[in-house]
């Protein structure tokens, strides 16, 4: 299956017009009636509390990050909000991008880059897995940081003066503090969010920038031109949603980019040239500007412009070298490969990904767009390094024809913000509820539990996958209760895939890039048993480059490590065979055998993504 058919995305039709709304100030904050959105997607998230990762390795980055975070000094954290404020500021220094300090001088010194930038992230990170975990010291931890940060917000925003990037820190806190309030219980979230609100509104523009524009405009230094207002209606239309308050709804769509959505909507590609991951970010603007306006031409613009990133990503669902978007069709994917190290920003892509990949599940019910999250979790965010204690962070996955995995320069970066958020997620993107049952979307050891029909349900999810190609689902619930569940059943899975019932093969068919529907009347003890075929495949890097490819097995691509041959043909690369209890497998060459590996496999070796092939 060729690159480009495996990455084409369904239109869906929306519904009705929304109007635009014009900004007002208001002297003061009050709670109104919940907004709710005009446009509610077939399929919903479960809470995250209903979904528990079962050992594995997700399950171990979830609690990784949980535990890093929790144990953070908050002296340490609220430290730069102090300084900026020119309050007593007690507690070290986070150090990297995270310091409030003078000596920011890119490209060579990106010390004090964005003072306090990631905190609203790792607010969410603990409040999104206080809701998975229920944990009482992460809780307090959450309250406490929300009224240390609240006592440095005030009317004049002096934390934002001279500051390179209000929006994009602003943007982040929105999110931390939305989060403390929806899935923490934090009594005072809400009202630091529409002071935190007023403070940053005088040190933004009076609508969404590109960078184009923002390069246009004076400015002091180069980094002013680099913020992401684009990306704020997402969370203004989330704390409509969450607070009641009108005027979120007003500034979501202020700051709405209809230079960017409308030409995404008509199938026009403007990606290239843009900053990859802030621009796959606003496409989940673009998504609640369509549930919250019910305007169609934002699904179409989220739909077309998630389409247009896959159709020039890599084997492994990564995108944007050197955090751009290329012109398509003119082979500069693969000379990428042999000009930067910095492939993929892979885990704020990842989040990104993943977010906006959530939206298009839930409104279209399209399988596909699972494929590309199980494509991007193995091949990218699985194989990325821990974050460390002192803020040594994982950034870039390297794709070069010499390619190695390396820490990040700076601590603290942008990706030490997501990655917390990413692993919460991981339950979330697992499953869907729809009316009538649940959706299986990801194969990870783990564990649903809702409420159908008021019977209370769980579903636990027993696997390897995707070193092994069978997973096991096994119902308990108090008696019998029909209803449907849609397993995912990939794009690659082969003809041989099988699915039985209680050990009985189903008679349904198995539809590749398709959800396969069960509805029975389900007992307490049934179980499903899914099989998949997962072929050997190679997939071009480009149509312009056909014999540059990359060894797929199912989900999972297989890096080249080791002595690499110096000829290598095709059906050798498809005859690969794995090596016994191992993730490694081994590829005959004329030359002898080449080693094989995902990418969650690697450590310190040098490794090679594609194969130049004959034949």
């Amino acid at each position: 299956m060729n690159k480009t058919s495996r990455r084409q995305f369904l239109g869906i039709a929306g519904a009705a017009a929304g109007a635009v709304l014009v900004t007002r100030n208001l002297p003061a904050w009050a709670i109104d009636s919940p907004g709710a959105p005009l446009i509610t997607p077939p399929l919903s998230v479960f809470n995250y509390s209903q979904v528990q990762l079962i050992d594995g390795p997700f399950r171990e980055q979830f609690d990784h990050n949980h535990d890093l975070f929790l144990h953070l000094d908050e002296d340490a954290l609220l430290k730069p909000f102090r300084q900026r404020e020119g309050m007593p500021a007690p507690g070290p220094d986070m150090g990297g991008w995270y310091d409030n300090a003078n000596d920011f001088s890119p490209p060579d010194n990106f010390h004090a880059f964005i003072p306090g930038h990631s905190f609203g992230q790792y607010l969410s990170g603990l409040a999104r897995a206080y809701a998975v975990t229920g944990s009482k010291p992460t809780q307090e931890k959450i309250h406490r940081l929300v009224r240390g940060f609240g006592e440095t917000v005030e009317s004049q925003g002096k934390f934002y003066v001279d500051y390179h990037l209000p929006a994009y820190t602003y943007d982040k806190t929105s999110c931390g503090l939305i989060d403390a309030h929806e899935f923490a219980q934090d009594p005072d979230a809400l009202d630091v969010h529409w002071r935190a609100t007023q403070a940053a509104l005088p040190y933004l523009p009076e609508k969404a920038l590109s960078r184009v524009e923002q390069r246009a405009r004076p400015h002091k230094s180069v980094a002013d031109t680099w913020d992401e207002t684009y990306t704020l209606p997402e969370n203004f239309f989330l704390a409509y949603q969450r607070s009641g308050n009108a005027r979120y709804r007003d500034l979501a769509v202020r700051f709405i980019e209809e230079d960017y959505f409308g030409p995404l909507a008509e199938g026009e590609n403007i990606l290239p040239g843009e900053h990859a991951y802030s621009h796959v970010n606003a496409l989940s603007s673009a998504m609640q500007s369509y549930l919250m306006l019910g305007q169609e031409k934002y699904l179409r613009a989220a739909t077309n412009g998630l389409r247009m990133v896959q159709e020039q990503s890599y084997a492994t669902g990564g995108w944007g070298p050197d955090e751009a978007f290329v012109v398509p069709e003119r082979g500069l994917l693969e000379a990428s490969l042999g000009t930067t190290h910095a492939s993929f920003e892979t885990v704020c892509g990842a989040y990104g990904h993943f977010k906006i990949a959530r939206y298009l599940l839930r409104v279209t019910k399209d399988s596909r767009y699972g494929d590309s999250m199980e494509r991007v979790l193995y091949n990218t965010i699985a194989g990325a390094n821990p974050i460390m204690a002192d803020g040594t962070s994982f950034y870039y996955s390297d794709y070069n024809y010499n390619a190695k995995k390396v820490h990040y320069r700076d601590k603290w970066p942008c990706c030490s913000g997501t990655f917390p958020q990413l692993t919460a997620d991981y339950g979330i993107s697992s499953y869907f509820k729809s009316q009538d049952g649940v959706y299986v979307n990801l194969f990870l050891p783990s564990r649903v539990s809702w409420s159908q029909n008021n019977t209370p349900c769980s579903l636990t999810q027993t696997t390897q996958y995707p070193f092994a190609n069978t997973t096991q689902l096994d119902f308990t619930l108090p008696h019998p209760e029909t209803f449907t569940v849609y397993v995912r059943i990939p794009e690659w899975a082969g003809v041989k895939s099988s699915l039985s019932v209680n050990g009985r093969r189903t008679d349904n068919e198995l539809a590749p890039g398709k959800f396969l529907a069960l509805q029975r009347s389900w007992k307490d003890g049934d179980r499903v048993e899914i099989e998949f075929e997962m072929p050997m495949r190679l997939e071009a890097v480009d149509a312009q480059n056909p014999n540059q490819v990359a060894l797929m097995h199912g989900p999972i691509a297989l890096f080249a490590v080791g002595g690499m041959p110096s000829r290598i043909k095709r059906n050798q690369l498809l005859a690969a065979t794995q090596v016994a209890a191992s993730a490694d497998w081994q590829v005959t060459t004329d030359e002898g055998m080449l080693t094989m590996r995902p990418f969650a496999s690697i450590m310190n070796e040098n490794y090679r993504l594609y194969q130049t092939v004959e034949g």
